[in-house]
């Protein structure tokens, strides 16, 4: 059985990488390099990782605080294997999980990356109750990511095949935050993605996750990142190749050309809606209204149902409350739209108005 590299960045993580490493330790004989890329931390990170001891080799790359995607590109670079793993510093990795997916990688020549069920942890590690289930065979991953927008394969699960990611363009920095749904959706286009019906990964969800502190940034990217595939599958074309580092809103705002409307309300969107994350209090404007209600309708804002109905709500809201009565009723207005749009009922007028069509499901 081949051995591979694990790939682990952090920045701050002296709280939870010693058990993050120490969780490899039973996987150690499956483990050629573990990589560690220290992404610019200010905290006793680099002291941590220069007192470890690993029953193995490792590789520490100490660099300025350059982001998640130059981390992660950084220790694909550095892999010296033809299969990768992926693992995060406040995560655990259980006994097993290597074995189980080189295997698995070794039994399907064409799978790309294979992932595994996760177990929510809280701060202190207890589990919360959630466990996942995402789907496991490829053309359920591919459906749900292209079709549904969810992001169906748990990133510090997985195990890749090196080249093939490098193929596919590795990971890119407009989708920060959401890199490897971006990263997914491309590699999908090309290979199958697979996941093990097996909890391999006790994922770890506390105040100071990527998703907790750039929620705004994370959902923008992804909903970015979903527009971006499905224009290469309508057009062949990828309306992002000419962003070259992370997008601002008001870079997207003045967008034009074949891909500007859709980029001009997702820059304009956003620029609304990272004020009503970061809970700073902004006038929502008419324009910006006007945007979240396309995008909802056009399943382009939030990574759910749940998602895009909290974020017309919270439109509304903050419509009414800096008395824009006007933009509070089409902001609310079209989450009616949405919820009426969304029903079993609806999709089975359409359905039954035109029989023999497929439609495909609302995510």
């Amino acid at each position: 059985m081949p051995k591979i590299d694990v790939i682990m960045p952090v920045r701050n993580g002296e709280k939870y990488i010693a058990r993050a490493i120490s969780s490899l330790v039973p996987d150690a004989e499956f483990i050629n390099k573990l990589i560690v890329i220290n992404d610019g931390s200010n905290d006793r990170t680099a002291s941590i990782l220069s007192d470890l001891r690993w029953n193995g080799r490792l590789q520490i790359i100490h660099q300025p605080p350059l982001g998640i995607v130059r981390a992660l590109n950084g220790g694909l670079n550095a892999a010296e294997t033809a299969l990768v793993a992926r693992m995060d510093a406040d995560d655990v990795s259980l006994p097993g999980r290597l074995k189980a997916q080189i295997a698995c990688l070794e039994r399907s020549p064409k799978v790309a990356a294979v992932g595994s069920q996760v177990l929510l942890i809280d701060a202190d590690g207890f589990p919360t109750g959630d466990t996942s289930n995402f789907p496991l065979t490829s053309r359920e991953v591919r459906r749900q990511l292209y079709e549904h927008g969810r992001c169906v394969v748990s990133h510090p699960s997985v195990v890749m095949r090196k080249d093939a990611v490098l193929a596919c363009g590795a990971y890119r920095a407009p989708f920060e935050h959401a890199e490897d749904f971006d990263l997914w959706l491309r590699l999908s286009e090309r290979h199958p993605i697979e996941n093990l019906a097996d909890v391999f990964v006790h994922h770890r969800v506390h105040a100071k996750a990527v998703s907790e502190q750039f929620r705004s940034r994370q959902s923008f990217s992804r909903d970015l990142a979903l527009y971006a595939a499905r224009e290469r599958a309508r057009s062949g074309t990828d309306p992002c190749d000419g962003l070259s580092g992370i997008p601002n809103f008001e870079e997207l705002m003045s967008r034009t050309g074949e891909h500007g409307t859709i980029m001009q309300d997702l820059g304009t969107a956003y620029h609304a809606i990272d004020a009503i994350f970061e809970k700073r209090r902004a006038a929502m404007t008419v324009a910006a209204a006007r945007a979240i209600s396309a995008l909802a309708k056009e399943r382009y804002l939030g990574q759910s149902r749940r998602n895009r109905y909290a974020l017309l709500r919270k439109a509304a809201w903050t419509s009414l409350m800096d008395l824009h009565f006007r933009t509070a009723f089409a902001t609310y207005s079209a989450f009616v739209q949405c919820r009426v749009a969304d029903s079993k009922f609806f999709r089975r007028m359409l359905e039954s108005s035109r029989p023999g069509e497929a439609r495909p499901r609302r995510a």
